[in-house]
């Protein structure tokens, strides 16, 4: 899978493929957005390597001359995907970022002919939830979350 180069309000950035590599400044980036929820057991280095071993072509990040931009993580189970995180650099967001990563995953959802996504936003995350309905995603309503620490 080849880097994309992206035009937007904020000039030319590119999208590539997430690498284990890009750890340090993503987990920066979790760590300085608002909203984010991050887990120990799940989000530390050895974690998203193996991650990203599993599901190397759908998690990408947005870069301009070796600056960290945005980050978009997903999976794929067999049945559908989910994304998992998702952060823009709060001093480009709003400059089109969040949205061309987001394009760029689901074009490769649809060739890997994956049909339905899913995430997870927290309540109170009025940023987000106001990103995902302005994309088009929907809120369900009729569900429940539940989750279990099975360790």
């Amino acid at each position: 899978m080849s880097d994309k180069r992206m035009t937007t309000a904020l000039s030319v950035f590119t999208i590539r493929p997430m690498q284990a590599d890009d750890y340090a400044q993503v987990a920066e980036l979790w760590r300085n957005t608002p909203g984010m929820g991050m887990s120990a057991v799940d989000d530390n280095e050895q974690a998203i390597a193996a991650f990203l071993a599993f599901n190397p072509e759908l998690n990408f990040v947005a870069v301009q001359a070796e600056q960290l931009l945005g980050v978009i993580m997903c999976g794929y189970d067999g049945r559908r995907a989910t994304i998992y995180h998702m952060a823009v650099a709060q001093n480009v967001q709003g400059k089109g970022i969040g949205t061309a990563l987001l394009q760029h995953l689901e074009q490769q959802l649809a060739q890997q002919q994956i049909s339905k996504a899913r995430l997870l936003v927290f309540a109170d995350n009025q940023s987000g939830n106001a990103f995902w309905a302005k994309q088009g995603w929907a809120w369900q309503t009729a569900l429940n979350y539940y989750s279990k620490d099975v360790s």
